[in-house]
């Protein structure tokens, strides 16, 4: 079982202490406009929070909770637009049967549309109390649209006419209007929609701003400060402040170091929130207990009674993690009797790396996480393989730890044990027998007979020696020195050979295979469908890796056919094919990109994804030849809503 990689609700790490905390703080601020910040590095937990928070707060029939997800939205449109339109749509849908809410509703959407309207032409304003546009006016207002089907002034009379309904359903006659203006009436308006909406707050979750570039965090940004920030309105905001801070250097890239372009950054930040919450690393105790719940859950699943019922007395302890108490060997061995050698094993495996992986994860828990993730799929492809007997779970972790967190010194490891003819790496030996190590932390077997030492590059005899992180791992139990470590390293392999794919060569071969040509990759797609799930993950994730460092995109790369039968046959993976292909700027792609997604995408959430990247690039104005591409790929489409 993978630990699922996504935000939760499940409070693992008691994060609810703030996410409690944040609640309260929007009760007692009903009638303000309230911007608070959840702050945290990339994969602290600052997604769950939220959801935490949404979890609470959607149980008040007086509150609209909306979550945006500004990295779903990422380069398919002015992202101002995107979250205003988002967060009126969705209460509209909310409270739809609420007195005049679908009307003020449909007035602020005009609203908006005005607004991009005035952007596409730039500072122009007209009126058409004099007349109609002429085509050079609208040429200027619909610059956007003209490179998608040519000049304006070579349209037909009934296209003209169709674009001057366009322009007419933003004006009224007689009316000229300028965008400060608009933006007081639409909060006016914004206003009486919440209160026609009998709501006492309106509470915005945005979530992966820091993952969006730069224009597009700072576009949101300014939604919030602009059109949004009324009375009732809350806005909570997860994010790496850090990143916020380069968004708005780069936003502003004038402001050299020497004027203050760290501090002013900063100073941009704290204006827009009140009221910021940081989540801090997990520390020894924590990670423990964290490492010690996900080896559970992987076990038992997050149903379980016994599971539950640990959760709650892990929190406990988490409160007060001075003290060090922890969570208690019984605790675990009370979560399912007929469950016992498992259960301790994954008690004693979390106090023996949860120090380690606290220290070079800097208690980072999505790093942990994928630790003990990688560490499950190298036992599934152990078992696969056919020797899972010879693989021991705390032997394996162990030798992880080595190969993540000092990879250096793991190469000369593995390369030791590949050359020992038993692979017994006799260094090693050496330093876990070594005297500074003490006698009480020895667990050498008395009767291992080491092999014939292999020479060894100097730093593992005397650089490693010195070293504190490798005392620290050495006293990690089991020892090692005496182990056989070759199924270890065979098994920890980058290119490593996958059990169902013996027939083309292993994972490296179908890899050639799939960056090779349209023949080469029709030629193993059955292989590419007969995959289990871990070693389709691997595959995917190595293919995708090879893809995106190619760095170049005006030309479809090697490989992305062979990502794309990999997400045909294994669905899971179209929604995170199209999520990497939406964070490539619009600018740097070919315009390949816009075909051939028919025959590959069946989920209808990847297909919906589909279509909103397509009409992002056929509104997009930066890069012409994908726009045509688009809007021809569209076109089916649009003929059929006709």
């Amino acid at each position: 079982m993978l630990l699922p990689d996504h935000e939760t609700a499940v409070d693992f790490l008691n994060y609810e202490a703030i996410s409690t905390t944040v609640v309260e703080l929007l009760k007692e601020n009903r009638q303000r406009a309230l911007t608070i910040g959840i702050h945290g590095d990339w994969g602290a937990g600052k997604s769950s929070v939220l959801k935490m928070v949404q979890a609470a707060m959607e149980k008040d029939d007086k509150v609209s909770c909306l979550w945006f997800n500004g990295w779903t939205f990422q380069g398919f449109d002015d992202a101002k637009t995107v979250l205003i339109e988002a967060t009126i749509a969705e209460l509209c849908r909310q409270r739809s049967s609420m007195g005049k809410v679908k009307e003020i509703g449909g007035r602020l959407i005009k609203r908006i549309d005005w607004l991009k309207l005035m952007r596409r032409g730039t500072s122009l304003a007209f009126t058409l109390s004099t007349g109609l546009p002429s085509p050079d006016v609208l040429a200027t207002v619909f610059g956007n649209l003209q490179q998608v089907a040519g000049s304006v002034k070579s349209k037909t009379p009934e296209e003209i006419e169709a674009m001057i309904k366009e322009a007419a359903s933003f004006l009224k006659p007689g009316e000229d209007r300028s965008v400060p203006e608009e933006i007081h009436q639409f909060r006016e308006e914004f206003a009486e929609l919440l209160d026609e909406a009998k709501i006492d707050q309106l509470v915005v979750l945005i979530d992966d701003l820091d993952r969006c570039l730069p224009a597009t965090a700072i576009d949101t940004l300014e939604a919030i400060r602009l059109f949004l920030f009324v009375p009732k309105t809350a806005f909570i905001i997860g994010a790496d402040e850090g990143m916020i801070e380069y968004a708005v250097r780069e936003h502003f890239p004038n402001l050299t170091l020497a004027s203050g372009a760290v501090p002013y950054a900063r100073h941009y930040l704290e204006k827009l929130i009140q009221v910021p919450f940081r989540i801090p690393a997990l520390g020894n105790q924590e990670s423990r207990s964290y490492v010690t719940l996900l080896l559970v859950e992987a076990l038992v699943g997050d149903s379980h009674a016994g599971f539950n019922t640990l959760l709650s007395k892990a929190r406990q302890t988490l409160n007060q993690p001075w003290l060090g108490s922890g969570v208690a060997q019984a605790d675990v061995q009370a979560v399912d009797a007929s469950l016992l050698p498992e259960l301790d094993g994954a008690f004693l495996l979390a106090q023996q790396i949860g120090p380690i992986l606290a220290d070079g994860t800097k208690g980072n828990p999505r790093q942990i996480k994928r630790f003990i993730n990688s560490l499950l799929v190298r036992l599934a492809i152990a078992k696969a393989r056919g020797f899972a007997n010879a693989v021991n779970r705390a032997v394996l972790a162990k030798v992880m730890l080595a190969e993540r967190f000092q990879p250096d010194y793991y190469e000369q490891l593995a390369d030791g044990a590949m050359r020992a003819s038993d692979g017994i790496v006799a260094e090693l030996h050496e330093l876990e027998t070594s005297p500074e190590l003490g006698e009480a932390e020895r667990s050498i077997k008395k009767d291992a007979k080491p092999s014939k030492p292999v020479p060894a590059p100097d730093a593992a005899g005397t650089t490693w020696r010195d070293s504190e992180w490798l005392r620290r791992w050495l006293k990690i139990q089991p020892a090692l020195g005496a182990l056989d470590l070759r199924p270890y390293v065979f098994v920890a392999r980058d290119k490593r050979a996958l059990a169902t794919l013996g027939g083309v060569g292993g994972l490296e071969a179908l890899i050639e295979s799939l960056i090779g040509s349209e023949i080469a990759v029709r030629s193993v797609e059955p292989q590419v469908k007969a995959l289990p799930i871990p070693e389709a993950e691997q595959l995917f994730a190595s293919l995708r890796d090879r893809v995106i460092t190619q760095g170049s995109f005006t030309t479809q790369p090697a490989g992305f056919s062979g990502l794309m039968i990999i997400a045909k046959h294994h669905p899971r993976y179209q929604k995170e094919l199209l999520t990497m292909i939406a964070g490539i700027d619009a600018k740097a792609l070919g315009f390949w990109v816009a075909k051939g997604w028919d025959e590959v995408l069946t989920e209808a959430a990847a297909i919906e994804q589909k279509q909103t990247l397509l009409n992002g690039w056929a509104a997009q104005t930066d890069n012409v030849p994908l726009q045509k591409a688009a809007s021809r790929a569209l076109s089916p489409v649009r003929k059929r809503g006709t």
